[in-house]
């Protein structure tokens, strides 16, 4: 006749018999997995697959950094063209202080922009040694329950690593991935709609810069008037549209932080409920 488990046992998930298999087999299965998981971390499929996801971010919010910032430069310019014009025209011109509160949010959006850039940089070089202290933990958890599984402190310990383990190792590469499949299709059509927007205002931004650095100091003073002429008409042009342009930045940033923080976020705490209710005493 089965001996009833005592109380320390029964409250603990290990102390029981799984499916006829021994809970020490099961536990030793674990201990060996996750060891061979944590020193071989760097070389793990769903690592580099989570890595080169959050690569992908990063060389995305890069451009998108530089587009904005070569905008930003322009409309700055710009300003200070119109000033200089008027000294050559001799006062008939009026200083663009209209652009600056374009300029700044420009400014401000490609700050954040760039707070993302490294953002995703940092989680890409962070993710190895995190998912290997993950399977570390799992380790540390297998073989306490293996070994102290008896003591009810003991087994707290064992759910506690065990837990964060799981999360830090298994399921924050699995919800980076699972964003990689998800976040580009959820999101495909708002990133291209808004992209074209600023690609289109932007269009001429590029050129005019490069054609401001080309002829030094004599040929900008010579082709003054011209300047100043090209360069209102674009930054008009940009003005007029700027209800367009700050919208579609704050839609391709919101994109930026959807897929990097949102997206895997709702995934992980999905994960750690489901997790926490299977192993609940």
């Amino acid at each position: 006749m089965r001996q009833p488990l005592r109380s320390e046992e029964r409250n603990h998930p290990q102390g029981r018999l799984k499916g006829g298999v021994p809970t020490r087999l099961i536990l030793s299965l674990v201990l060996a997995v996750a060891l061979v998981a944590a020193a071989f971390a760097s070389v793990n499929p769903a690592t580099r697959a989570a890595q080169g996801y959050a690569r992908q971010i990063a060389a995305t919010s890069a451009g998108t950094y530089l587009t904005l910032r070569t905008l930003n430069a322009f409309l700055s310019t710009a300003q200070e063209v119109e000033v200089g014009g008027s000294l050559v025209v001799q006062g008939t011109a009026q200083p663009l202080k209209w652009l600056e509160p374009v300029d700044d949010t420009v400014e401000r959006v490609a700050q954040v922009v760039f707070v993302v850039m490294v953002a995703t940089g940092v989680l890409s070089v962070a993710l190895v040694p995190v998912t290997g202290l993950g399977w570390a933990m799992l380790a540390g958890a297998a073989a306490v329950a293996l070994f102290a599984r008896r003591h009810a402190v003991a087994g707290r310990i064992a759910r506690a690593l065990g837990l964060y383990g799981v999360l830090f190792g298994a399921m924050l590469p699995i919800a980076l991935i699972l964003s990689s499949a998800l976040a580009d299709r959820m999101t495909a059509q708002v990133w291209e709609d808004h992209s074209a927007v600023i690609a289109e205002i932007s269009a001429d931004v590029g050129p005019a810069l490069a054609s401001e650095e080309a002829g030094g100091m004599m040929a900008a003073l010579q082709r003054a008037g011209s300047d100043l002429d090209r360069y209102r008409t674009m930054a008009v042009a940009i003005y007029e549209r700027s209800d367009e342009l700050v919208s579609s930045l704050l839609a391709l940033v919101s994109v930026f932080v959807f897929k990097l923080f949102v997206l895997p976020a709702l995934l992980l705490g999905a994960g750690w409920g489901v997790l926490r209710a299977c192993l609940r005493p």
